[in-house]
């Protein structure tokens, strides 16, 4: 399997191209829902840089390179509403549709750093489906 690595350097760069587009679109969000672990950086950047609140969801579907079940650990109680889901990447859709299954009464606008599929979703860049994705917080290095 290929394997193409997302350094601390491109995702400043995709993080800004990404906090910019969200910006210029000009929704109001009630704020940002985190799937944990893989949408830490980029969640805290959108939250950051649009003055939101975070709200942090332990989902997992994948233990090493193989998809499993999804396990849930915290999940937060959201007033409905409008939220920006920002995870790391979007591949089947799988973790992004739980979880916006989980929320009913609100509205989600997706934004991943990767996509694997064209789907309509905003993203900072897109790779081919059998290329596993690596990022710096993964593999210790910068």
């Amino acid at each position: 399997m290929k394997t193409f690595y997302v350094s601390s350097e491109l995702f400043e760069t995709l993080a800004q191209r990404l906090l910019g587009e969200v910006r210029a679109d000009g929704t109001r969000y009630d704020g940002v829902l985190c799937p944990l672990r893989g949408g830490y950086w980029l969640s805290r950047a959108m939250a950051r840089g649009l003055g939101l609140p975070i709200y942090d969801i332990e989902i997992s579907s994948y233990v090493e390179h193989e998809r499993k079940s999804f396990t849930f650990g915290r999940r937060p109680d959201l007033a409905d509403g409008t939220y920006l889901l920002c995870d790391d990447i979007y591949d089947s859709g799988n973790t992004i549709n739980m979880i916006i299954s989980l929320y009913p009464g609100s509205r989600f606008d997706v934004v991943c750093l990767v996509t694997k599929r064209d789907v309509g979703i905003r993203s900072g860049m897109a790779v081919e489906p059998d290329v596993w994705v690596e990022y710096f917080w993964e593999v210790g290095r910068a």
